[in-house]
């Protein structure tokens, strides 16, 4: 599992390490080794699943010394004929290719987005065994505090993506021009869980699901 962990020298705009390490990377393990040591304090990643065989995007935001100014870096990756493409369900590939930009953030954009968040739910939900399919759309959101990593979820199949205020802050403060996916109507028929039998986690698969557990994915 060593060689499958997402670290701050991995290249997650590089499918290849996407492929080893794309289920570590949205669960932060990184972070979280960090952020125990005390040293992510304010750090917040958060994973927006657009249906992950057509967009997925992911923010990192980083304060800088004395917390005034947070570099937040926007990945955007796309979809390239994922019909030939053969992923394990332990690591999924996905052949994106990953546009990139890097923006400076002043504290209040940075206060801005963090009260969007818990107006949201961050560090105030309940949603242990909520599954995310990579075919919904869902937003991740992990950020460090105290030394104490906090976990939030919302996913299509249960929520109304449309009614977070998170996403407009994110996309205004980015300076990715592209905007964001949208996500199904909130009236939209919710499909049930798809049944996984016990070996599909280890089987190939184009598709694949992560469990809330606790403050963690898995």
């Amino acid at each position: 599992m060593a060689g499958c962990a997402f670290t701050q020298g991995s290249d997650i705009s590089n499918p290849l390490t996407r492929k080893a390490s794309w289920f570590s990377y949205l669960n932060a393990d990184d972070l979280r080794v960090a952020c125990s040591a005390g040293d992510a304090e304010g750090r917040i990643r958060l994973v927006y699943n657009a249906d992950y065989y057509k967009e997925v995007r992911s923010f990192e935001i980083q304060p800088q010394a004395g917390f005034d100014q947070f570099n937040m870096v926007t990945r955007v990756f796309g979809p390239a004929e994922v019909s030939q493409i053969n992923v394990d369900v332990n690591a999924p590939l996905g052949a994106f290719g990953g546009d990139e930009a890097t923006d400076r953030l002043d504290r209040e954009s940075y206060v801005r987005l963090t009260d969007a968040l818990q107006s949201d739910g961050f560090g105030y939900q309940e949603r242990d065994g909520l599954r995310l399919h990579s075919g919904d759309y869902y937003w991740v959101a992990i950020g460090c505090s105290s030394k104490q990593i906090t976990l939030a979820a919302w996913t299509s199949a249960k929520d109304n993506l449309n009614a977070l205020r998170f996403p407009t802050v994110l996309a205004n403060l980015s300076g990715i021009e592209r905007a964001l996916p949208q996500p199904p109507a909130a009236d939209a028929p919710k499909l049930p869980d798809p049944f996984y039998s016990k070996n599909d986690r280890d089987a190939d698969s184009r598709n694949f699901y992560r469990t809330v557990r606790g403050n963690t994915l898995r």
